[in-house]
């Protein structure tokens, strides 16, 4: 194997929907072959996410940490979320301070605000350092400056606003910060339509039920995502699209609540917007076909 038929193996390989057996082996062992010849950490980088795929994590580990060496900026954020939330079972701050630490000194683009929103995490809450609430403060206040005016969907504008709202009811600038959480919700609506990644429902649950503890809902001009705050106390919901009907019926279950949207249950409005489908279309994909969103008289 030489360099051009590593590299064309990859090409290959990218065209096809249902690798067999052997056809994962050549790529594997192109990606192999290449970070041997050209020490690129973009190959390290994509066989460690091989690996994560196919649930090999401690093989995702090794190339994610080989990359991270070589100043790989996307592994060494993804090597911060790893240990901070401890993705395969085990949760280590230190390591995730370090990783999110020289994330953060990276090059302003949207891997480094990563790093460096969830570093200000880490001082909020004294995870492997000590509390500084002023210092997470000022690194939030510096974050939001560098990305409030976002270009890509994968820019962490809307998690950046919720943090820098959050300060701001503190401050108690509510309106300001209610601003915030209206620029937040509307970009991660269209991320969302995009990537509905659970992380990114989750965000966009915080980031409505925040809202809605500092403004009055405002019934007239509810939408889709709305239904985070709706469906937090049980109740039947309507909203439609194309002029059809859908009822969600939220009912209390095991000191809980439970969601059944046609027939089908979800434990939440979260798991609603993950799996909940139109056609073979997730809702996530049409939310704003929906209208007449309201709570069931």
């Amino acid at each position: 194997m030489n360099t051009t038929e590593a590299w064309n193996a990859l090409q290959d390989y990218y065209d096809i929907q249902n690798p067999t057996e052997d056809e994962e082996f050549r790529y594997t062992e192109s990606l192999r072959y290449l970070i041997g010849e050209t020490k690129d950490p973009k190959y390290m980088h994509e066989l460690a996410w091989y690996y994560c795929t196919r649930k090999r994590f401690d093989l995702e580990r090794k190339y994610m940490e080989m990359a991270a060496e070589y100043g790989y900026l996307p592994a060494m954020e993804e090597l911060g979320y790893m240990w901070y939330y401890g993705q395969h079972g085990e949760k280590d701050y230190d390591k995730a301070f370090y990783y999110f630490t020289k994330g953060a000194e990276g090059d302003g683009t949207a891997g480094s605000l990563w790093c460096r929103f969830k570093l200000a995490d880490m001082y909020r809450f004294g995870c492997a350092v000590e509390q500084d609430e002023q210092k997470y403060r000022r690194m939030i206040e510096e974050a939001y400056e560098e990305v409030k005016h976002p270009r890509l969907l994968s820019d962490p504008f809307p998690e950046i606003c919720l943090r820098l709202a959050g300060i701001r009811i503190g401050q108690g600038h509510q309106e300001e910060a209610a601003i915030l959480l209206k620029k937040a919700k509307r970009f991660m609506a269209e991320r969302l339509s995009k990537d509905d990644f659970w992380g990114n429902i989750e965000v966009m649950g915080r980031i409505v039920r925040l809202l809605y503890e500092i403004t009055e809902f405002d019934k007239e001009h509810a939408d889709f995502y709305d239904l985070f705050y709706l469906t937090g106390k049980p109740g039947k919901y309507h909203m439609k699209r194309n002029g059809k009907k859908t009822v969600l019926e939220v009912r209390e279950e095991d000191g809980g609540t439970a969601i059944l949207c046609d027939g089908t249950w979800y434990r939440s409005f979260e798991d609603f917007c993950q799996k909940a489908l139109v056609g073979k279309i997730k809702v996530t994909g049409i939310y704003d076909e929906f209208y007449d969103v309201e709570a069931a008289v």
